[in-house]
């Protein structure tokens, strides 16, 4: 299938199982940038063997790229080339675009678990920084080992003083990945109540509060004065109880908390605003402006508030799916 996209807003069309949601993921792919979510197995449906995705685009400088991904089920392996020579992942996502990805399974973000929040800013700072992925990975390695030892220690197979060594690792990796979220949590912060437009009719109050155990003024120290304090309780649970990922975020409106009486198409409102913040940010890290990937724009929204968004993210480009086209002048459409 070839696809023509057009500057700013493209809508593309079509009945359910038109395969709509499929061209987004393919975007996604070959940018790499849904760093979090999807696994080899996940790549590929209905038994399919092979995929292969290729993308020519005009950078912001009006220098032509081609991009070009392919993954063979068989051999498990994905391949990249760059300019029809083949490259590197890391190689791909330095000379590539950027993608803010929005699907309708991320209506959850505030109905499921922390881990679901916590894998959001992540996932935005795997994008924004290459070396982001391989911290997150190390960090889960140290506190699995840490546990292992905790454990060890209540089984008399290891002593006390072992648990020092893994302690320092993981007052290293910690302090490492606050250093990147805080980043990011105070760039929500100062944004959420500027970028309100879904609410623009209501007088309300957006705030974005960071939940963690952690003294973000002073990490080291709080981390182990923590894991000091409660040493005897994580040998029992054979558990690390304070960590980078135990920790949560809130989005309240007017102070209260958004699960506390928030309709679907004010959490839709909410997190859409989320993402524009997220667009803002990877554009003010990188210097690229992301496209933007929206699955069924619609659901949730009136057509008003579907074009109060796409009028908010008029700077970027816009590639979004819906069932029916929307009645605006400046959408490219493209029928499947």
């Amino acid at each position: 299938m070839d696809l023509y996209f057009e500057k700013n807003l493209t809508n593309i069309t079509g009945e359910n199982w038109a395969w709509k949601t499929n061209i987004l993921q393919a975007i996604s792919f070959l940018f790499w940038n849904n760093w979090l979510k999807t696994k080899n197995d996940e790549i590929l449906k209905f038994n399919s063997e092979y995929l292969f995705i290729w993308w020519d685009f005009l950078d912001e400088n009006w220098i032509q790229t081609s991009l070009s991904f392919s993954f063979d089920s068989k051999t498990n392996k994905k391949q990249y080339s760059l300019n029809w020579k083949k490259t590197t992942a890391k190689n791909l996502k330095l000379k590539s675009l950027k993608t803010c990805l929005f699907y309708p399974i991320d209506m959850n973000l505030f109905y499921l678990g922390p881990k679901y929040r916590r894998d959001f800013l992540d996932n935005i700072l795997s994008n924004c920084y290459f070396e982001y992925p391989e911290l997150i990975k190390n960090y889960e390695n140290i506190v699995k080992n840490r546990n292992k030892v905790l454990k060890n220690i209540y089984l008399w197979d290891s002593k006390p003083e072992e648990i020092v060594f893994w302690n320092e690792k993981f007052y290293d990796l910690s302090q490492k990945i606050y250093e990147y979220r805080i980043d990011l949590i105070n760039f929500f912060k100062e944004r959420i109540n500027i970028n309100k437009d879904f609410f623009k009719d209501l007088n309300i109050n957006l705030e974005f509060e960071y939940i963690t155990k952690t003294d973000l003024k002073n990490i080291i120290w709080s981390l182990k004065n923590y894991l000091d304090s409660n040493f005897q309780r994580d040998i029992i649970l054979a558990k690390t109880a304070i960590w980078p990922h135990v920790d949560d975020f809130n989005i309240k409106i007017n102070w209260i908390d958004i699960l506390s009486y928030a309709s679907r198409w004010e959490t839709k409102s909410i997190i859409m605003t989320l993402k524009v913040i997220e667009m803002d940010y990877i554009k003010f890290k990188t210097w690229k402006t992301p496209i933007l990937l929206i699955d069924d724009l619609s659901s949730e929204l009136d057509e008003k508030h579907a074009n109060l968004f796409l009028e908010k993210t008029n700077n970027y480009q816009c590639i979004f799916t819906s069932i029916s086209s929307l009645n605006k002048e400046n959408i490219t459409k493209i029928n499947i």
